[in-house]
């Protein structure tokens, strides 16, 4: 696979020509080595608190909870990085537009060794809103080709949206172009610029460092709110506006100015595809609604139907009814356990396991043989 080895000031006009050209661009001088020791204190403090709320250590939590989303609502360190650096100046410049708006941020760590990929997708696929934004990736420390950087499909920006790729699917859809896929090692000191039409990707990381990013994600200040394209997603439930509107509100801090003409790429995306099996986009719903079937009572939230003794019943009951083996009871009963705290943590911390693999052993384990069951009656 191709390398990128063309890096940009990001005030360089050569960047923005890059980046409208391409759909990508590394670039330099968006956050400094004194901002990127507080993006790995910032972590520390976050994944600290919240893995102290669920009696985890926090090596073992940010184990199983890679990604943690809204930092700059749960830390001054972000908070200072998302209003007193340049990001939202990329961000404009990059679009080219008079004011954006923050979506939301995030940060994701790549242990060495014990990470796994991101299928390939479109970032704007997964925001409900009507313009394309763009994405800042900035990591703490040099990502070489093997430490889970990412690959993009250049030019990719240009073939048109796609429906928001199921990852719980078999992944995303692998982009067959091979001359077109690079990969984007990236130095200390250095920032991805990826427009939200860019298909990518990243594998696990087997380098020799862990590999932690930090992500702002950007929309003009002129997007509008379209819930029927991705209400699904955890951001949706703190737009405060009707559909249709522009996108307002503390969750959403303005950048610049909005002008009284919209700004911007227009975009409709297509829904995803109906399917049987697990969708990450329902996972929590569909396993809920398994396990009520399963046994036999009222239609309830899975936080409440795992609550207490639940995943004990549930283990009990798949087994007796012939739907898990004996020797993958141990194995189940532990797949509830991790399916409990992970609702637990996603409601409280807005961390999540990025890899779905509980859901996906759950659906291993008993979820198509209950699918199965139900559809035959």
């Amino acid at each position: 696979m191709r390398i990128e080895d063309r890096r940009f000031h990001w005030e360089d006009p050569a960047g923005r020509e890059h980046f409208a050209e391409h759909g990508h661009a590394i670039v330099s001088g968006v956050l400094d080595a004194a901002d990127r020791e507080e993006i790995e204190r910032g972590w520390n403090d976050v994944v600290t608190e919240a893995a102290d709320a669920c009696g985890l250590v926090p090596e073992r939590f940010v184990e199983r909870f890679p990604q943690n989303r809204d930092l700059w609502r749960k830390s001054a360190r972000f908070r200072r990085l998302l209003f007193e650096t340049r990001q939202a100046d990329v961000a404009r410049r990059y679009l080219g537009v008079s004011g954006v708006r923050l979506f939301h941020d995030h940060a994701i760590l790549k242990p060495v060794h014990a990470s796994g990929s991101i299928p390939w997708h479109q970032d704007s696929a997964y925001w409900p809103v009507d313009r394309v934004g763009l994405s800042l990736w900035t990591p703490t420390h040099d990502v070489p080709a093997d430490g889970g950087c990412l690959e993009v499909l250049d030019t990719s920006h240009r073939d048109g949206p796609a429906a928001p790729q199921d990852f719980l699917a078999g992944g995303g859809a692998a982009p067959t172009a091979e001359g077109r896929r690079l990969r984007l090692p990236v130095r200390r000191g250095e920032t991805v610029v990826l427009n939200g039409l860019c298909w990518h990707a990243s594998g696990p990381n087997v380098g020799t460092t862990d590999r932690l990013a930090y992500l702002t994600l950007w929309v003009p200040s002129t997007a509008r709110f379209v819930p029927e394209h991705a209400g699904w997603h955890p951001t949706a439930a703190h737009v405060a506006v009707p559909p249709g509107a522009r996108l307002d509100g503390d969750w959403f801090p303005l950048f610049g100015s909005v002008p009284s003409d919209d700004e911007g790429e227009l975009v409709q995306f297509p829904q995803p595809a109906a399917r049987s099996g697990p969708s990450m986009f329902t996972a929590s719903r569909d396993i809920a609604e398994q396990i009520v079937w399963l046994l036999g009572v009222p239609s309830a939230p899975l936080a409440r139907l795992l609550e207490g003794d639940g995943p004990a019943d549930i283990t009990r009951t798949a087994v007796a009814a012939g739907l898990c083996p004996d020797a993958a009871a141990t194995e189940l009963r532990a797949v509830l356990d991790d399916l409990k705290l992970q609702d637990h943590v996603r409601r409280r911390s807005v961390a999540r396991d990025v890899y779905l693999r509980s859901v996906s052993r759950w659906w291993a384990l008993v979820g198509a043989r209950v699918d199965e069951e139900r559809n035959a009656g």
